[in-house]
């Protein structure tokens, strides 16, 4: 089969699976060829993967056929550069990176059938979405990425393209654009809908809202959040803040693509063609929440081999949501380094911020400091810009120690730090919680 029919045949699949001509076993069938593929693939194609699968020994998997398959971690790929790739660059038809923000920066070039099998999904999606939100794809939308060498501005542009759906790209870390000139062309063009991360939503509302203008005024009814970390009550603050429909865009990586998509009722749907996806315990974590770890299934420019992405997952069947997609629920609680240890217990980072967003009526950004009192007991401390309505900051003060099993020293207050206020505006995947403990051995 040439590359042409390949890629031909790859699309007619994916476009059979989101019209639901595909039922799941079919599914799970197609799936198990594919993984033998990818594997011969890789072995052929990656000189990486040539020595990683031949030398080292993985775990065993729910899939018989990653058994003993050894994991692909971000150091392996920070190690191994260019030479995890099957596609010679002359032959790809972008190249990106990632970002750098939790180590060095690795290359993550894309054949056309990356870009097109990832990009079914979230066209589809949008698609889905704009006809739920305004009945038409005639809804002047702003994508607002983080840099040039990521994909999100391609990909949501492309689609757009596609979709007939106008658009403005709007780079807050561009020097020509900024924060200042993207709100003041949002409102000068009537811009309808934000492709943004959560913490450029947030900045964008604090800083009309410093100009005097309520952003409930404004033109925009639908928000498309990610980049970060985004729990339901987040989804739910921006939309109090905005009074605009806010959903997930998409949950990916630079590595990996997009692995999951939003819907209307505000989750997030696996592409389920493309990955098979594992969930891998951890200890002390409920049996159903683990690392997500994907093998790519299909044949483009980087595909990737049990890859261990970091992120706290658990899979849903989709029946879990009932927007009628045919993929499971993937439910994100943030990096698995972000886990901590608080009052004895372990804590989620997507905890944290549902805890401290269900403290107020809105909340424009908050920073969380954990702390280590002299005798070695944990406090927290706790800043927010936010509108806490009747109660009193020492009941909300009062709700979150109990939630937390710790002391809380609660601040309402009119501005954070710079890195907090704007986020992902200096880092797409800015922490907001801040662990000052001394190390535990």
């Amino acid at each position: 089969m040439t590359s042409r029919q390949l890629h031909r045949e790859w699309l007619e699949y994916v476009t059979a699976f989101l019209n639901g001509q595909i039922k799941p076993q079919c599914l799970h069938q197609k799936t198990e060829v594919r993984a033998q593929e990818i594997l011969r693939y890789v072995a052929e194609q990656s000189s990486f993967y040539r020595n990683h699968l031949d030398t080292r020994k993985g775990s065993l998997s729910l899939f018989k056929i990653l058994n003993g398959i050894p994991f692909t971690t971000k150091d392996d790929l920070r190690s191994a550069g260019t030479t995890v790739c099957c596609v010679p660059f002359n032959e790809i038809v972008t190249y990106y990176e990632t970002t750098g923000t939790t180590g060095q920066p690795t290359p993550c070039p894309r054949a056309s059938i990356d870009v097109e099998t990832s990009g079914i999904y979230v066209q589809r999606a949008i698609a889905d979405i704009y006809q739920s939100t305004f009945g038409t794809m005639h809804a002047l939308t702003a994508i607002m990425g983080p840099s040039e060498l990521y994909a999100f501005g391609d990909t949501y542009g492309e689609i757009c393209r596609n979709l007939g759906i106008p658009f403005v790209r709007l780079w807050p870390e561009s020097p020509r654009v900024g924060l200042d000139k993207a709100s003041k062309l949002i409102t000068d063009l009537g811009v309808r809908s934000l492709i943004c991360s959560p913490a450029i939503a947030l900045a964008l509302a604090r800083l009309y809202i410093s100009l005097g203008i309520d952003p409930q005024g404004t033109s925009v009814e639908q928000i498309f959040v990610l980049g970060e970390l985004c729990t339901p009550e987040m989804l739910l603050n921006i939309s109090r803040i905005w009074n605009a429909h806010c959903t997930h865009g998409l949950y990916g990586s630079q590595e990996a693509h997009a692995i999951a998509t939003g819907c209307f009722k505000g989750n997030l749907h696996l592409s389920e063609t493309n990955y098979l996806a594992e969930i891998l315990p951890i200890p002390g974590l409920d049996d159903d929440v683990g690392e997500l770890c994907l093998t790519m299934l299909v044949p483009g420019a980087k595909p990737l081999i049990r890859f261990c992405t970091g992120d706290l997952a658990r899979l849903q069947p989709p029946e879990a949501c009932g927007c009628g997609s045919h993929s499971r629920c993937l439910k994100v609680f943030g990096r698995i380094n972000d886990v901590m240890t608080l009052g004895g217990h372990l804590i989620l980072p997507s905890s944290i911020e549902s805890t401290v967003l269900m403290a107020a009526n809105r909340v424009w950004g908050y920073q969380v400091t954990v702390l280590e009192t002299n005798r070695g007991a944990d406090e927290m401390e706790i800043s927010m810009i936010a509108h806490i309505g009747s109660r009193s900051v020492t009941q909300i003060q009062k709700q979150m120690e109990e939630c937390f099993n710790v002391p809380v020293r609660l601040h309402v207050v009119d501005r954070l730090d710079s890195r907090t206020e704007t986020g992902a505006y200096v880092s797409w995947k800015h922490a907001r919680v801040r662990d000052k403990r001394n190390p535990r051995l």
